[in-house]
């Protein structure tokens, strides 16, 4: 199998379902795709059981509680036959030609990323990112640390990317220790710099994102911003050099099938550090709310 994609998906049995149909209709048929469900309450593994598609089509269900997309990645590449792996949302759907994209602009050592563009025009925030995405020279792989230093208006997200099998898992998976939204992409690209993957930008290798409808998925919006706030004062703790080493060689273990090895503890570090991030963030906001007023 040369390319194998991981959809993670959590209760959207019926997107999902035209996901998988529009998947059929690629021309390019040397794909498999693994369905990772999130501990889905909704009918999905019965949809999965009904589908007669033209490709390799198997899932995993995590049956975890709570937020558990970086568990469902996880689990879904390592039950991934191919060569070269892509992570992808139930509600985004690939553009033609994004398979044999991905698959052949794979390299040894690099993330390849692909744009990520809005159903609804009004979505200016998200068509401002890609425009600024697609500044950036196709198919040449780019130091990481250079990139977000020289250009801080990219940004890399986790959803449509790419890498061989073996650099998944080399550079220590999604890490699973904070369950909540807001955590885990920016864990691993701070993670990708501490290791000096490269990041390449492959516009054929597009998807269309149907927009974010209002819970659809039990994560409503004032949730997500909660959990995006406590994200970002807790992952500072898990994002070193020495929780990434544990991360990589946890990875390791679990794809060897030696079990899972014990992390570090954070809780205790975390907790001391909060008030003093806490008050940090809450001066961020105030000067940035400050030059925005200066603006207008």
């Amino acid at each position: 199998m040369d390319l194998s994609l991981v959809i993670t998906t959590y209760n959207r049995s019926a997107v999902l379902q035209r996901l998988l149909e529009a998947l059929d209709r690629e021309t390019d048929r040397g794909f498999q795709v693994v369905v990772a469900i999130d501990g889905s309450t909704d009918d999905t593994e019965a949809m999965l059981g009904r589908q007669r598609v033209g490709y390799d089509l198997k899932w995993v269900n995590t049956h975890c509680p709570g937020y558990g997309l970086a568990v469902a990645r996880n689990a879904g590449i390592l039950a991934a036959d191919g060569r070269v792996v892509a992570v992808l949302d139930d509600d985004s759907f690939p553009q033609p030609g994004f398979i044999t994209a991905h698959r052949d602009s794979a390299r040894a050592g690099v993330i390849t990323g692909g744009p990520r563009r809005p159903s609804d025009p009004a979505e200016t925030r998200m068509l401002w990112k890609m425009e600024k995405l697609a500044t950036l020279p196709p198919l040449t792989p780019l130091d990481i640390v250079g990139l977000q230093r020289d250009r801080p208006d990219i940004f890399l997200i986790e959803n449509n990317i790419s890498l061989l099998r073996e650099d998944w898992i080399g550079m220590g998976l999604f890490s699973e220790r904070l369950k909540i939204y807001g955590f885990i992409g920016q864990e691993f690209f701070a993670r990708a710099r501490h290791l000096g993957m490269k990041f390449q930008y492959c516009p054929e290798a597009a998807i269309i994102h149907h927009g974010e409808i209002e819970g659809d998925n039990g994560l409503a919006r004032a949730r997500k911003t909660r959990q995006t706030a406590l994200s970002a004062l807790l992952r500072p703790t898990l994002m070193t050099p020495r929780h990434f080493d544990a991360q990589i060689a946890w990875a390791r273990a679990r794809a060897e099938g030696r079990g899972e090895i014990p992390l570090p503890p954070w809780r205790l570090q975390a907790a001391a550090a909060l008030p003093g991030r806490y008050l940090m963030a809450r001066a961020r906001d105030a000067r940035r709310a400050l030059r925005s007023a200066m603006k207008r």
